[in-house]
């Protein structure tokens, strides 16, 4: 197993003993790595914006999609969607990075499914870049602070109004 791969099957092992025992059922190791993959195309590093990796992305749909209160309708677009791609093309794991970003593009010009797959986790990820850290995203700050934004106050206690 080469070291990139190892590292990845850790951060994703990790993942699903920390997530929701529901939610590790529904993805499979391959589909974490396949839904980080994807959030990273969505969300690459730049000069002044924060990879999905480094706000966590990734960490922040799986603790959220298993919270009863998450979109029952985007939670089965996103498993089914991840599920289909995975089916689709079973090769994406192995492809490099510009050949990964070169299919994404090419689905979603082709099929208004994938788009609106794509279009969901971009949506999750822009969620995850700029909640609070305490909802599992923005990992120190990096979207707040990549954007120069002022904390609001006060700041969650508790996860989803749960009583403080």
């Amino acid at each position: 197993m080469k070291r990139r791969k190892f590292i990845k099957f850790t951060t994703i092992t990790a993942l699903l003993f920390y997530s929701n025992i529901v939610i590790a059922r529904e993805f499979s190791k391959d589909s974490l790595l396949i839904l980080d993959e994807v959030l990273n195309i969505i969300f690459p590093k730049t000069n002044t914006m924060p990879s999905a990796k480094e706000f966590e992305a990734l960490n922040y749909l799986v603790k959220n999609i298993s919270h009863k209160s998450f979109d029952n309708d985007d939670k089965v677009l996103i498993i089914d969607g991840t599920k289909d791609f995975q089916s689709s093309f079973p090769e994406f794991l192995s492809l490099d990075k510009e050949e990964k970003k070169e299919l994404i593009f090419s689905i979603i010009k082709k099929s208004q499914y994938a788009k609106s797959w794509i279009s969901k986790l971009s949506y999750y990820g822009i969620e995850a870049m700029f909640s609070d850290p305490l909802y599992g995203g923005n990992s120190n700050q990096r979207g707040w602070l990549s954007v120069n934004h002022n904390i609001g106050y006060p700041r969650p206690i508790k996860l989803y109004g749960e009583k403080i």
